[in-house]
């Protein structure tokens, strides 16, 4: 049976997956039949990383067509590499002309005028509003306490000026400290879920020495049922008044990246039977600095193996570096690891079956640490980083795939990192891409060579599958310059989205030119005068056009040999 013969129950239900700007492009057109029904249906909008053309166009039809307003039931748009669409839209449209929007996102971050004067009162006027999205942004919270948002995402929240309770049930938070955790916890009343990236400041800022001087006891968050802190910044001693707020928490977890008084397994198993008697999930990652000996730091960490963890299905496993120790449950709690070639790991005898690093979504390897090691298994990681550091002078040889291959899955890779210090042959970049079908992302982070230019395998491989490339270096004063940019332009032709850095105008049109897939590119631009012809025309071109001025000395003339 033909598309178009289909239903229009099947037919909404397949829009759904869609996003309307691309329903649009392709339906609009077809016939009367479709010009209707995708009228007359639920839209979801995102504008992440679309192209210019494709913005444009979709905000032109909704001018001819206001009435597709009201079936807009989910909104995002994006400031990161889009030259400030977010205003660009509101300068065309009023938020609350949506009145049907249920989730409204909003990526990166506003000039202070537009945020608060535009979008603010907006968020009361939205009936249907369930969900918004803001991690870069600090939102009053009466704005929030008089709109019907229940899932409610931010950088931080303003409390200098409360009336009323909030709905919100699910809350995420940058940045937050001890005391504006209370007052969420007070006027928030009705919240289940609470995800702090940050919790109780800056780095020196850690509370060891603490003074008590805040009132836990009139708080008592009963709904509270899951608590995530992504990077605990306050004492042990802090931490345990504050848990008596929560009584009723089943889901902890928790990550302290300078969490020495933190690894104290009898005063957690003190503080769970007496202020957490339902917590049921625990999650843990706790990094301690030392100078002790590995077999001196398993003795100081084995009371984490006794029964009381062990009947609570939590088990714990140590990785022991030079200088740091990280204890942590399996499985690993955290989307990020490291693997150094000094790392020692200790395995918990009995694990239950788990594997240990399945949440590891992003994996960072040293050269030497990928050794015939199957002990360590990566096996849903989406984005590897291979890099070399000073520190470790014997890591100096080029890695081998086999080994690789039986310490990560690399059929779920979609993104690679190489850092500059990484041995790593045009031959082997090959073995490894093919070991990849699910590779889109090349991150280079030091010069092609011209072996890369002689391997037709490896360029027709990257002409293949790389849709995002970033050949940038991240030195202020260096640049990784483009050697040869027909043959650039020729492998990287399919490329939508491109880092580089950029020495003169020229090349910059001849990419635009020669790479008709481009929807966005980022430019470290190494002079004044390149900069300038960006901000003059920049808005001219048909791409999202992300630039930046480099300082750069005209003796520097190669990359820098720093990662």
């Amino acid at each position: 049976m033909k598309f178009e013969l289909l239903p229009n129950e099947i037919l909404i239900e397949c829009f759904q997956y869609l996003n309307a700007p691309d329903i649009f492009h392709s339906f609009d057109r077809l016939n009367y039949r479709f010009y209707i029904l995708i009228r007359n249906i639920d839209l979801h909008l995102n504008f992440e990383q679309v192209k210019k053309s494709s913005f444009n166009e979709f905000c032109q039809t909704i001018l001819i067509n206001p009435k597709i307003k009201r079936n807009i039931i989910y909104l995002k748009l994006s400031n990161i590499g889009t030259c400030e669409q977010i205003q660009s839209f509101l300068s065309l449209f009023s938020l609350n002309e949506f009145i049907h929007l249920r989730s409204l996102s909003f990526i990166g971050t506003l000039h202070y005028h537009i945020e608060y004067e535009q979008v603010s009162p907006m968020l009361t006027l939205l009936p249907d509003l369930y969900r918004f999205y803001a991690p870069g942004w600090k939102i009053e919270a009466e704005v929030i306490s008089k709109s019907k948002i229940q899932v409610l995402t931010l950088a931080n929240y303003c409390l200098t000026s409360i009336y009323g309770t909030s709905s919100v049930m699910s809350l995420r938070i940058h940045l937050c400290t001890v005391s504006q955790l209370l007052s969420i916890l007070n006027y928030t009343s009705m919240l289940k879920y609470i995800k702090i990236d940050c919790f109780g400041g800056n780095k020196e800022q850690y509370d060891y020495n603490v003074d008590y001087k805040y009132d836990f006891s009139n708080i008592c968050a009963v709904h509270l049922k899951h608590l995530h802190i992504d990077e605990c910044r306050i004492s042990f001693g802090r931490f345990e008044l504050l848990s008596k707020c929560f009584p009723n928490l089943k889901i902890f977890s928790i990550a302290s990246e300078y969490g020495n008084d933190m690894i104290d397994a009898n005063r957690w198993q003190h503080l769970i039977k007496s202020s957490l008697p339902l917590l049921r999930i625990f999650n843990f990652d706790f990094h301690y600095c030392h100078s002790d000996s590995y077999d001196n730091m398993l003795i100081k960490l084995s009371p984490f193996q006794t029964d009381f963890w062990h009947q609570h299905n939590w088990y714990i496993n140590y990785a022991v570096d030079n200088e740091f120790t990280s204890v942590y449950t399996i499985p690993y709690s955290s989307t990020h690891y490291t693997l150094t070639p000094t790392m020692k790991k200790y395995n918990s005898p009995s694990t239950n079956g788990l594997n240990e690093y399945d949440n590891v979504k992003y994996l960072s390897l040293f050269s030497n640490a990928i050794r015939d090691d199957s002990s360590w298994y990566f096996r849903n990681v989406r984005s590897l980083r291979l890099i070399n550091a000073d520190r470790y002078e014997d890591d100096k040889n080029e890695l081998k795939i086999e080994h690789l291959k039986k310490m990560v899955n690399l059929s779920n890779i979609t993104k690679l990192e190489i850092k500059k210090k990484c041995i790593i042959t045009s031959e082997l970049l090959f073995e490894i891409l093919k070991q990849m079908p699910n590779i889109s992302s090349l991150i280079l982070k030091k010069q092609i060579t011209s072996s890369f230019y002689t391997n037709h395998e490896l360029c027709e491989l990257l002409n293949k599958k790389i849709k995002m490339l970033d050949y940038t270096n991240p030195s202020c004063y260096h640049y990784i310059k483009i050697q040869d940019l027909d043959w650039f332009c020729k492998t990287f032709s399919n490329v939508e989205e491109l880092h580089c850095d950029i020495d003169n105008v020229d090349d910059v049109l001849f990419i635009l030119t020669k790479c008709s897939e481009l929807s966005i590119i980022k430019i470290k631009c190494v002079n004044k005068s390149i900069y300038t012809w960006f901000e003059d025309n920049a808005r001219t071109l048909n791409v999202y056009l992300d630039y930046k001025e480099k300082y750069y000395e005209e003796y520097y003339t190669t990359p820098s040999d720093s990662d």
